[in-house]
């Protein structure tokens, strides 16, 4: 690369024209970025949907969940197989091993599907095959009320009108109704009235069926006319429903109207919502997978505008969920971060330099760097996000380095050796140059294997490793060509009766004197600095199990939810009366906006399942953090809870659709439910006694209360009564379900036949239903069927063909997750289960065991990386050991930070800490290649150890610095995304200031080590003397590069033995080889 500085040096229009060309590209593509919370990611994950009404959670996993189960067993590829199974609903959940191509997933379990539709039951809704799209949840939330109209005309609103016009917009995926109740054409029949005239709820079903259709008669030719024909067999009005003739009864016709009330009315209530304690109908918006959230959320606040000028009176449209406010806070506060820290960069490089030119030739690789990097950005499909943002936040302290050593270089060469800037740049770049390269080459290496870390976790860090080698890339680029041209133009040679040196200045020269003092002392002990990096080293186990280990940090987005379930039984009015009560006193604590409601609007409709979204006001208006508000909220609703005997947990809002909102997810399976159960109660009890644990639970649900329906086959079959006849009849008339539709002003409506609330209230109503009876036409369900009462579970799981039980809770703030689901194993061990049972982590506390794993291979993979790099740079298989040997002595300084800073050790903790080996290895290759070739011109290796250090000292301390000062913006923060930022940024200024000391000393003392053992290793093996004797050492660049020869002779005359000439200013040739 000195070949394109040299090339820059001379051609100052060429070096701005590349920097230009990058930068441009760069500003254009970032205006094409998208803005999202979190990279796109897609996950082969695919649910199947089955709805057969009325079915009990037995049924339905006999019956639907386990056929299911066993015809797409068989596909290639499965990693976990898992299904739900309640009141009428079956979800089969099929996640394939991240390889596989998500549509491929998805088309091979429609094929198995299909297979196996005939074995399923009738009366099911054909099985909905779905991707879980973790991209795809809401990003908005609209509540529409009217105090003057009712549920219906406000649901006919938001369905009919708004939700279509919302829908028609691009990158809107889907808007889903919740807690509305839209019109129906209901039929209440009465099952008395039936009995009187011999007929069954059969019947009128049917005749709904067939008396009210309108299907295609074909055409008629009249000459030149073709004329279709059409049989208008729909009633034209709700009023003509009642009409329908159901049967002739002694020369009488039995109509509808005889046996049912026709109403023109509204659905059943299956869900409801409400903000705050006014009812609402929500419109829940989900976006299309991979599109620009805040891009969406924009266009569907601007139709909402339009809408809002032709509403009806008296209706309100409020956004009672956005997205966008956290992904646009956060995003702006990184983009804050961004310059704070390029400004404060840039005024270390000031204190350390005093001169102004120098402070702004390094500090233009930062925007130039950044800027660039968006067009790689763009080209790689990446969004700013969360994980990019974060990248180019950290790098902001990295792309200045290469530009601070190069340019520092050449201010020293001016300054020390007299020369001009021209000759300045040309051999402070040629000599520093090898070094540059290898430290960004090992940068690379560093992030790389980031970017493809394996699991879940891998695939979101991987714009992250990706875009930080971009941005290291684009830095190497502008150090090479800018830093070099504008160093041979822009800086002025000293005065000649100027005091002193920049080195000597009141800030900087104490430091390098005392440096220096404590690197004599430590050559002089060095069994001092090995004896403390080996207790530093031996620290690690020690200090990482004082640290406390989570999936995530802790963010504050200002929001919270709480889930309550209430007990099994309770009605969907039931659980509103305890929701609104319990969102009331939410809404009390200071520092909450507002609540919002929903019951019922899970995919199964569970009557007693609330949440509330709980809306805080910024983290700037309130004194309370987040985390704190949801510690206060449990203290003062958990008493009510447990009164209440409600089931609730109360944290964080899943960031992902389907995601699971317990910290702690730990399961245990097994062929038998009952002994799961017994299994699951105990553990729940340890769960319970360990400190620092909330919200204890599992997912076993029994109690629902039942009736069961006994049939006396004996007397069915005297009567002539078929099974199947019973089971139909009740599904019709106590569960209820579409018979028909109705078509007015251009919509059609459901309509649906059931019993008179009075006779599907209790047994005794039940009993008056009558069913077809092959002797007497028809008979009351009382003659062949007792009843009852009974309990059942309400949900059963099952995980990989066998029946499972969830157990879930929460933390309070500064408790780990790992020390949680590590007493759990130590529980399980105990237990000694039976065979065929088994338990462990799942969800979050699975993936934070395999994310420790990957993140181990991944720093395994990055010391690999950069020992190869190093060796081809330095020609040497020696050197680079003794460069990579600081790396681990970060680990426990970093480990300190996190437990004085009160932080986790999680992925963005973790990711500081592969940030931290990839800066202090740099520092290490500056003072290793610089003691190698002041050597090479043959200063003693005591000597040379001391003057290389004292040389590199400056651009050390000004990178690593500059470095911490563009962390102080992260750790600095609050509110958005403050707590990734302060995860990364505590751990990265704890690790690198508190190891900078010990790692300036351990690598030199390392060196003198490393090369006595070689030199007695030489002369015990003659074998063993090659290239990297002493005696011929090469540098980061093997051979010493032409016209490298001179060496930075400091004003205290330590290089004075090295012979420098000059021939018309230009410094001669060394020739070393």
């Amino acid at each position: 690369m000195q070949w394109l500085a040299a090339i820059c040096i001379r051609r100052p229009v060429f070096a701005s024209v590349i920097v230009l060309l990058l930068t441009v590209l760069g500003a254009f593509s970032y205006f094409g970025l998208g803005v999202d919370r979190f990279p796109k990611v897609e996950f082969p994950f695919i649910v199947v949907t089955t709805i057969l009404p009325g079915a009990a959670p037995e049924e339905v996993e006999t019956e639907i969940s386990d056929k299911l189960e066993s015809a797409v067993n068989t596909i290639s590829g499965i990693d976990e197989l898992r299904s739900v199974s309640v009141e009428g609903l079956s979800q089969v959940m099929i996640s394939f091993q991240l390889e596989k191509d998500v549509d491929v997933a998805a088309q091979e379990v429609r094929d198995k599907v299909e297979g196996v539709l005939a074995e399923l039951p009738e009366g099911i809704e054909p099985p909905v095959v779905g991707k879980l799209d973790p991209d795809a949840a809401p990003i908005l939330t609209l509540a529409i009320s009217s105090p003057k109209a009712n549920v219906r005309e406000v649901t006919e609103f938001a369905d009919k009108t708004l939700r279509r016009e919302l829908e028609s917009l691009p990158g809107v995926g889907q808007v889903l109704v919740i807690g509305g109740r839209s019109r129906q054409i209901n039929i209440w029949i009465d099952p008395e009235r039936l009995e009187k005239y011999s007929l069954t709820g059969g019947v009128v079903a049917q005749a709904l069926a067939s008396q009210n259709v309108e299907v295609p008669a074909g055409r008629i030719e009249q000459g030149g006319r073709s004329l279709t024909l059409r049989t208008r067999g729909r009633v034209q009005s709700v009023e003509q429903m009642a009409d329908i003739v159901l049967a002739n009864r002694d020369g009488y016709s039995v109509r509808l109207g005889d046996v049912a009330e026709v109403q023109d009315g509204m659905a059943e209530q299956e869900s409801a919502g409400f903000r705050g304690l006014d009812p609402a109908v929500l419109l829940s918006v989900r976006k299309q997978s991979g599109t620009n959230t805040v891009e969406v959320i924009d266009g569907l606040k601007a139709r909402i505008r339009e809408v809002e000028k032709r509403l009806p009176a008296g209706y309100q449209i409020v956004i009672a969920r956005d997205q966008s406010e956290f992904i646009k806070n956060s995003v702006n506060a990184v983009k804050e971060h961004l310059v704070l820290g390029a400004l404060l960069a840039a005024i270390i490089v000031a204190l350390f330099l005093a001169n102004a030119r120098s402070t702004m030739i390094s500090a233009i690789a930062i925007p130039t760097s950044i800027i660039s990097t968006f067009a790689l950005m763009k080209v790689a499909g990446f969004t700013l996000n969360g994980i990019t943002l974060l990248a180019l936040t950290l790098a902001v302290g990295i792309v200045i380095d290469d530009a601070i050593v190069v340019l520092e270089n050449c201010y020293r060469w001016i300054e020390e050796k007299g020369l001009n800037p021209w000759e300045a740049a040309l051999q402070g770049t040629r000599e520093i140059g090898p070094a540059v390269l290898a430290t960004t080459l090992s940068l690379i290496a560093v992030f790389v294997p980031v970017a493809f870390m394996s699991g879940i976790v891998g695939r979101f860090l991987n714009s992250f490793g990706l875009t930080m080698a971009f941005s290291i890339l684009v830095s190497l680029i502008v150090s090479f060509t800018l830093t070099p041209m504008l160093s041979a133009r822009w800086l002025k040679k000293p005065e000649k009766h100027a005091g002193h040196s920049s080195k000597e200045s009141r800030f900087y020269g104490p430091i390098e004197r005392g440096y220096m003092a404590l690197l004599r002392w430590s050559m002089a002990h060095r069994w001092v600095i090995v004896l403390a990096s080996l207790l530093a080293l031996f620290s690690i186990p020690v200090l990482g199990g004082l640290a406390k280990f989570n999936f995530l940090p802790t963010e504050d987005e200002s929001q919270f939810q709480v889930s309550i379930r209430a007990p099994e039984g309770v009605s969907l009015d039931g659980t509103r009366v305890l929701a609104t009560r319990l969102a009331s006193d939410l809404e009390k604590i200071p520092g909450v906006l507002y609540t919002l409601t929903t019951i019922g609007d899970d995919p199964q409709k569970t009557p007693n399942l609330a949440n509330i979204y709980v809306k805080l006001k910024p983290a700037s208006e309130r004194d309370l953090s987040q985390q704190d508000l949801i510690d206060r909220a449990r203290r003062e609703l958990k008493p009510k809870f447990d009164a209440e005997k409600l089931r609730a947990n109360i944290g964080p809002v899943p960031a992902f659709s389907g995601g699971q909102s317990a910290q702690i997810a730990y399961q245990v399976q097994g062929p038998d439910l009952q002994r799961i159960g017994q299994y699951s109660d105990a553990l729940l009890e340890k769960l319970k006694a360990m400190p620092g644990v909330v919200d204890p639970d599992t997912s076993l649900l029994v109690g629902k209360p039942e009736i069961r329906v006994i049939i006396d086959r004996k007397k069915a079959a005297d009567l002539g009564v078929q099974v199947g006849d019973v089971a139909s009849t009740l599904r019709l008339l106590v569960g209820g379900y579409k018979v028909s539709t109705y078509n007015e002003g251009g919509e059609q409506y459901e309509v649906r036949a059931r019993a008179l609330p009075s006779f599907r209230s209790d047994k005794e109503g039940l009993a008056k239903i009558t069913v077809p009876s092959a002797k007497l036409g028809a008979v009351t369900l009382d003659n062949v069927v007792t009843f009852a009462e009974g309990t059942g579970p309400s949900r059963i799981e099952r995980y990989n063909r066998q029946r499972q039980v969830m157990l879930t809770a929460n933390l309070e703030a500064g408790y780990s997750q790992q020390t949680v689901v590590q007493e759990l194993d130590k529980a399980v061990s105990q237990m000694n289960l039976a065979s065929g049972y088994s338990a462990g982590p799942v969800g979050a506390s699975k993936e934070l065991v395999k994310m420790m794993r990957s993140f181990l291979v991944a720093l395994l993979l990055s010391l690999v990386f950069m020992y190869l790099v190093l060796a081809a740079q330095f020609e040497s298989w020696l050197h680079p050991i003794t460069i990579l040997l600081s790396l681990p002595l970060t680990v426990p300084f970093a480990f300190i930070a996190v437990i004085i800073f009160r932080q986790s050790l999680n992925i963005f903790s973790l990711l500081g800490i592969v940030v931290l080996f990839g800066v202090v290895k740099k520092n290490s290759i500056l003072q290793i290649d610089h003691t190698i070739k002041l050597r090479e011109h043959g200063l003693p290796r005591a000597q040379a150890i001391l003057e290389a250090n004292r040389d590199r000292l400056r651009p050390i301390l000004m990178t690593t610095l500059a470095f911490v000062a563009g962390m102080i913006p992260l750790v600095a923060s609050s509110g958005a995304g403050s707590g990734t930022n302060r995860a990364t940024g505590f751990v990265i200024i704890g690790g690198q200031t508190l190891a900078l000391l010990l790692t300036l000393l351990a690598t030199p003392v390392a060196y003198s080590l490393f090369d006595d053992a070689s030199s007695w290793l030489k002369r015990v093996l003659p074998f063993m003397r090659g290239s990297d004797d002493q005696g011929d050492p090469r540098g980061a660049g093997g051979a010493a590069p032409p016209g490298g020869g001179p060496v930075a002779a400091e004003p205290h005359g330590a290089a004075a033995r090295v012979a420098v000439a000059h021939e018309g200013g230009r410094p001669a040739q060394a020739h070393l080889d």
